[in-house]
């Protein structure tokens, strides 16, 4: 909806007049728009004019009637004869009405812009809160972004700690493979060694007493022969009996090792917090 202004500069005041180019569209009081706007100019030209005079009477109701009608007030008949008291009667009590009329209408109004200004009052102060309040809920997700970063970092660094933990365990498995591996093959050849040397000890016994059995002393050389012969048997056996001690004395060792490689394990296992299902 266009509007003109105009803006009039008089005795150091400024009257400003709006026309409603609507009311031009539709032919809708134009001419008291324009009436009014040249009175209001007319009158602060000259402030000691009064707007009704005995020889504007027509002219100066015929404006009121414009102002009336434009609050929505009936407007005010007029007789072609106001030289009887009875027409001057009619008119005032019209005046009079439609005045009443314009008071309470202005009344209202003044009401309507008090309450107007206190809804802009409570809009204003809705306002100030409403973007208080944005502004704590702005630093509230702001923290909140903070802790999920925080808490992001941390997941970060417990799964940079679970994957070395989960390598580490898998390096000390393969570990303790390998150390099954030579446990049992150290246990092979202990048994093939202990097989060995239980046949070669049978055999050299089984020797001795054939010798024994079958020994006549002729003289002190083939008895110092046979005494050679027996020390060299006894020393081989002592010699097997050593090796076969050394051998059990490293297999217990690989099986204390695997025992405490084993408890190293379920103790990294327990300080780290990784927990599986597999067997080792």
């Amino acid at each position: 909806m266009l509007n003109f202004i105009f803006i009039y500069n008089i005795n150091n005041s400024k009257i400003c007049v709006q026309i409603n180019m609507s009311a031009i569209s539709t032919g809708n009081y134009l001419k008291r728009d324009l009436r009014s706007m040249f009175a209001i100019r007319n009158n602060c030209i000259n402030e000691e004019t009064t707007f009704c005079q005995q020889d504007n009477l027509h002219q100066s109701l015929n404006t009121l009637n414009e102002e009336f009608e434009s609050f929505g007030i009936s407007s005010v008949t007029i007789n072609n004869d106001l030289q009887t008291l009875e027409s001057l009667k009619d008119l005032s009590v019209q005046v009079i009405n439609a005045a009443w009329k314009m008071i309470h209408k202005h009344r209202y109004l003044m009401r309507l812009h008090d309450q107007l200004i206190d809804l802009n009052h409570k809009t204003v102060n809705d306002n100030v809160n409403l973007k208080n309040h944005v502004k704590r809920l702005k630093e509230d997700i702001q923290k909140k972004e903070d802790m999920i970063c925080k808490a992001e970092e941390r997941e970060r660094r417990l799964n940079v700690k679970c994957e070395d933990a989960s390598r580490n365990l898998k390096k000390e498995r393969d570990e303790i493979r390998k150390l099954k591996k030579q446990v049992q093959f150290k246990e092979t050849q202990h048994e093939h060694e202990i097989r060995r040397i239980t046949q070669s000890s049978q055999k050299l016994q089984e020797q001795l007493q054939k010798s024994a059995g079958s020994f006549t002393p002729r003289d002190k050389l083939l008895q110092k022969m046979h005494e050679k012969e027996l020390i060299s048997y006894k020393q081989t056996i002592c010699r097997l009996e050593e090796n076969n001690r050394h051998m059990l004395e490293e297999i217990n060792n690989l099986k204390e090792a695997l025992e405490l490689h084993k408890t190293g394990i379920a103790l990294h296992i327990e300080a780290s917090g990784v927990w599986t299902n597999e067997d080792i």
